[in-house]
C-alpha cells in the first residue's frame, strides 16, 4: 500500500529505508514527501472546488424552481427548511453506518445519487420539474446524500492521513471553500443564464462527475504516499473498529454527557457556534436595516468576511496539530472583536470592512480547529457516531438561535443584538482559555477509546 519515493544508500541505512542513520527523514525522502504533499493538497483543493461550485448551483436552481412553480418566497424557505431537517436526521442516524461500513463507498454513492437526480430533472422530466412537491423531495434527497457524503469524508480523512497532513488538508480545504463563496454565485448565475430552468441542474451534475473523478485521483494519491507520511498504527479505510465490540448510539451520547472533558467541549462548542452561526447569517440584515446599506452594497461588503475566511484556512494549515489548542482560545475572541466592531463602528465603511475580515478570520479558524479536534481526539472506530451526535446538537441549537435572533432584530434592532453576540463570543474565548492541555489530553481517555475498551 505504501511506497518510498527514493531509496537511500551507503551510510543512510538499508535500501528502502527513508530515514538516515540517526532516525531522521533523509533528504531524498523529504523531497519526495514534499512533492507528494503538494500533489495531495492540489487534488483535495480541486475536490472541494468541484463540490462547492456544484452545491452553489443546485441550491440556487432548486430555489428558483420552487419560486417559479409557486410564486411564493415562503416556498424557498420550505426547501431550505426541509433540507436542514434531513441533515439533522442524517447526522444522528448515519454515524453507525459510517463506523461499521466503508466511508469511501458512502461518499461514492452520494455522488452517484446526486448525479442521477440532477440528470433526471435536468434532462427534461416534465413531471418532476412541474410539481412543487417533487422539487422539495428532490432537494431534500440531494441535501440528505450530500450531508452523508460530507460526514463520510470527515470520517475517512483521519483514517488515511497522519495528523499533520490532516490539518493541512483541512486548512487548505477551508480556504478553497471560502473562496468558492465568492465564486459560486457568479458560476451559478452563468449556469442558470445558459441553462434556464431545470436544465441548470445539468451543470451541477457535470461538476459532481468531476468531483467523483477527482476523489478517485485523491484515493490514488493517498495510496502512493511515501513511508515518511505513513501514520503509525493508522486505521484502514474501512473496518476501523472491526476488532472492538459494537457500541450503541445511546452509549456514545451518554459518554458525551458524562465525561467531563467532552461535556465541556460540547457546551463550549455549542455556545460558540450558536453565536458564530447567528452572526454570519444575519450580517446582511444588519447592514441593510441597521447600517442603511443598499442590497448590492451590503452584498459586496459580505465579501470582506470571505477574505477573512480564506486567510483563516491558511492559518489553520500553517499551525498544524499543535496550533489547535491555542486557536480555540483566540479565534472566538477575535470573531467577537470583529462582531463588536461591525455593530458599533459599522457606519465607517473602512472600519466595517476591517471588522468583517477579522470576524471571517476568527470564524473559519475556530470552526476548522474544533472539527479537527473531534477528528483527532474522538475514538477512530466511533468517529461517525461521535461527530454525528455533536453535529446534530449544534445544528438544533443554532437553528433555534437563528429563529430567536430574527424576533429580537425586529423588536430591539440589530445593534444591541450584535453587541450581545459579540460579548458572548468574548465569553466563549475566555471559556476556551480554561480548556487547557489536561482537558485536551482527557478527550482521549473515555471508556470508549480503544485502550479502555480492550483493557475492559
Amino acid at each position: 500500500m505504501t511506497t518510498t519515493t527514493q531509496q537511500t544508500t551507503g551510510d543512510a541505512g538499508d535500501a528502502g529505508d527513508p530515514h538516515d542513520a540517526d532516525g531522521t527523514v533523509g533528504s531524498g525522502s523529504a523531497v519526495g514527501h514534499a512533492r507528494w504533499l503538494t500533489l495531495l493538497l492540489g487534488v483535495f483543493a480541486a475536490l472541494v472546488l468541484a463540490r462547492s461550485l456544484s452545491e452553489g448551483i443546485y441550491d440556487i436552481a432548486f430555489a428558483n424552481l420552487a419560486l417559479d412553480l409557486s410564486g411564493l418566497v415562503s416556498t424557498v424557505g420550505l426547501v431550505y427548511c426541509v433540507g436542514y431537517g434531513v441533515e439533522v436526521v442524517a447526522s444522528v442516524a448515519a454515524g453507525p453506518l459510517l463506523d461499521r461500513g466503508s466511508p469511501k463507498a458512502v461518499l461514492v454513492t452520494s455522488y452517484l445519487v446526486k448525479i442521477a437526480v440532477f440528470g433526471v430533472i435536468g434532462l427534461g422530466s416534465a413531471f418532476l420539474s412541474s410539481h412543487l412537491w417533487a422539487i422539495v423531495l428532490a432537494a431534500a434527497t440531494v441535501d440528505l446524500v450530500h450531508h452523508l457524503g460530507e460526514m463520510a469524508l470527515f470520517v475517512l480523512l483521519p483514517r488515511i492521513l497522519d495528523p499533520t497532513t490532516l490539518v493541512r488538508v483541512q486548512g487548505i480545504g477551508g480556504t478553497v471553500r471560502s473562496a468558492c463563496e465568492l465564486l459560486s454565485p457568479v458560476v451559478a448565475g452563468l449556469a442558470i443564464a445558459l441553462l434556464p430552468g431545470s436544465k441548470a441542474l445539468l451543470a451541477a451534475a457535470a461538476l459532481q462527475v468531476l468531483a467523483l473523478a477527482v476523489f478517485a485521483a485523491l484515493v490514488a494519491v493517498v495510496a502512493r504516499r511515501p513511508a515518511a507520511a505513513e501514520r503509525p498504527g493508522a486505521a484502514t479505510e474501512s473496518g476501523a473498529g472491526a476488532d472492538l465490540p459494537p457500541v450503541s448510539r445511546r452509549t456514545v451520547a451518554r459518554t458525551l454527557v458524562t465525561h467531563s472533558a467532552w461535556r465541556r467541549f460540547v457546551l463550549f462548542h455549542g455556545l460558540t457556534v450558536l453565536a458564530l452561526s447567528t452572526v454570519i447569517l444575519s450580517l446582511l440584515s444588519l447592514m441593510r436595516q441597521t447600517l442603511d446599506m443598499s442590497p448590492s452594497r451590503a452584498g459586496a461588503f459580505l465579501a470582506f468576511s470571505t477574505v477573512g475566511a480564506v486567510l483563516g484556512g491558511l492559518v489553520v494549515a500553517k499551525g498544524g496539530p499543535e496550533g489547535i489548542r491555542t486557536s480555540l482560545r483566540w479565534a472566538p475572541a477575535l470573531a467577537g472583536l470583529g462582531t463588536l466592531t461591525v455593530a458599533l463602528f459599522g457606519r465607517f465603511q473602512p472600519v466595517l470592512a476591517a471588522g468583517l475580515v477579522v470576524f471571517g478570520l476568527g470564524f473559519t479558524v475556530y470552526l476548522r480547529s474544533a472539527g479537527l479536534l473531534v477528528q483527532l481526539r474522538a475514538p477512530a472506530a466511533l468517529l461517525g457516531t461521535w461527530h454525528g451526535l455533536v453535529d446534530a446538537v449544534i445544528r438544533i441549537v443554532s437553528a433555534a438561535a437563528i429563529l430567536a435572533t430574527g424576533f429580537l432584530f425586529d423588536h430591539l434592532g440589530g445593534r444591541p443584538v450584535y453587541v450581545a453576540f459579540g460579548a458572548l463570543l468574548l465569553v466563549a474565548g475566555a471559556l476556551w482559555s480554561s480548556f487547557d492541555g489536561d482537558d485536551h489530553d482527557a478527550l482521549t481517555t473515555t471508556a470508549l477509546h480503544p485502550e479502555a475498551v480492550r483493557s475492559g
